[in-house]
């Protein structure tokens, strides 16, 4: 009851504070589309890309790592930390180095490309103090840290659109983002950074953080292929309705999904040797990630068509992708059972699944837009994108069925919540068709 106390509190403090930090970046990304042109918001897109892949290779697994591990040592900590500072400004430089060759490629401007390679450092001295506060359970503090950074991201991204400063300003913002958060993960926690390496530390810690980082790679590029295949294939603004119709539906359901991951994650380890606590806990989870999946389906889909009402009459073409990723959502949300699977040691299956499902995506949308060069191409990738995530989650819940030996007697108890949800998805859907 302790851990489940301790997963309550930090669910619902983290987000509780999550949601304020998405409510603040769903303004901005509601009002961005005022100044920004589509193509534009297509160039953001590819700026994020160029910062957030590379952020989440950066650490190679070791700062999740640090989190399972029972017995983490100070010098695992020392040592982890000077890895990936290293491999943050090696990856920086090759950004700055191939810049020339991202323009050529994908039409994202070197010079944007250059001044977003500056946050991976910033995003390597957080690295181990989120560790740290995710071992302690500290789930305010990492909160905090997220919410912070949104508001630093998004008053620096409105302020500067609206004085013109183009895609531009979302450079300068992803960067003011990360320094933000390092710096408020660094004063939450009491540990002093110093360069040390100790390869017998890094050796244990590589047990998990191998499968960690072939999961995480695999998922990253996953998340971010798809609008790199749409920019060699499609113009920016093509990728600027997508990317846009991506920040209405999907985004803030992952966004939540990866806040909450990080809780189950953190707590289930603490747990791992207990089946029928799992079970339990796992339950009631279930149980209201149903619900909640219903009532965002019933909520987004009738409100998608406020887009027209809004914006320019270009954007309208926004609310047919926004519809395809809604009949999806409920694979984008469970994102949250990877967490689950891998603190009871399902990391080879995630590896696995994130496999399949980048090669579902991959070879596809090459297939497809190879064979089928004038079809409507966002349209397309929406759809692909849903498929091969809906496949990738649904093998990981059975994992967990199957390794917490799940019973008739658990899914009668996910029955209503399951009928609820149903009806809350069908009813909501059913209103936005009615009014295109």
């Amino acid at each position: 009851m302790n851990i489940l106390k301790t997963i309550l509190h930090g669910l619902v403090t983290s987000l509780g504070l999550r949601a304020m930090s998405m409510a603040l970046r769903f303004v901005t990304i509601c009002l961005l589309p005022l100044w920004l042109t589509p193509a534009e918001i297509g160039i953001m897109a590819l700026i994020l890309i160029c910062v957030n892949l590379p952020v989440a290779l950066a650490d190679f697994g070791f700062g999740t790592a640090l989190i399972k591990e029972k017995d983490a040592t100070d010098t695992m900590f020392q040592s982890v930390f000077t890895f990936v500072i290293t491999t943050a400004t090696v990856i920086a430089l090759a950004i700055i180095l191939g810049a020339p060759l991202l323009e050529r490629a994908f039409a994202l401007p070197a010079g944007l490309a250059i001044m977003a390679a500056f946050a991976l450092p910033f995003n390597a001295f957080a690295i181990v103090p989120n560790a740290i506060l995710q071992r302690e359970l500290r789930f305010t503090n990492l909160a905090i840290r997220d919410v912070t950074g949104e508001v630093t991201f998004s008053a620096s991204a409105l302020v500067l659109a609206i004085c013109g400063f183009g895609a531009t300003s979302i450079a300068i913002a992803v960067v003011a983002q990360r320094f933000v958060r390092w710096i408020i993960a660094s004063i939450s926690v009491k540990w002093t950074p110093k360069i040390a390496f100790c390869r017998d530390d890094m050796k244990q810690l590589s047990k998990f953080s191998r499968y960690q980082f072939a999961s995480i790679t695999i998922t990253q590029l996953f998340n971010q292929i798809d609008k790199l295949l749409l920019a060699a294939y499609l113009s920016p603004t093509a990728l600027g309705f997508y990317s846009q119709a991506q920040q209405f539906t999907i985004y803030p359901v992952q966004a939540l999904s990866g806040t909450a991951n990080n809780v189950f994650f953190a707590s289930f380890a603490k747990v791992q040797d207990d089946e029928k606590m799992l079970q339990n806990l796992f339950v009631k989870i279930l149980r209201g990630f149903l619900v909640a999946n219903g009532l965002i389906i019933g909520c987004i889909a009738p409100a998608l068509h406020l887009v027209p009402i809004f914006y320019k009459p270009e954007w309208v073409q926004v609310i047919p992708l926004a519809l395809v990723f809604c009949l999806f959502l409920p694979a984008f949300c469970g994102f949250i059972f990877e967490g689950i699977m891998i603190s009871m040691g399902g990391e080879k299956l995630r590896v696995k699944t994130s496999s399949l499902k980048l090669c579902l995506l991959a070879g596809l949308t090459i297939a497809i837009f190879s064979l089928f060069p004038s079809i409507n191409g966002p349209i397309v990738m929406a759809a692909i994108l849903g498929g091969a995530t809906t496949i990738s989650t649904s093998i990981n819940f059975m994992y967990i069925v199957r390794h917490l030996k799940l019973t008739r007697k658990h899914a009668k108890m996910c029955i209503k919540p399951a009928l609820l949800a149903l009806f809350l998805a069908i009813t909501g859907y059913a209103i936005s068709l009615y009014m295109l």
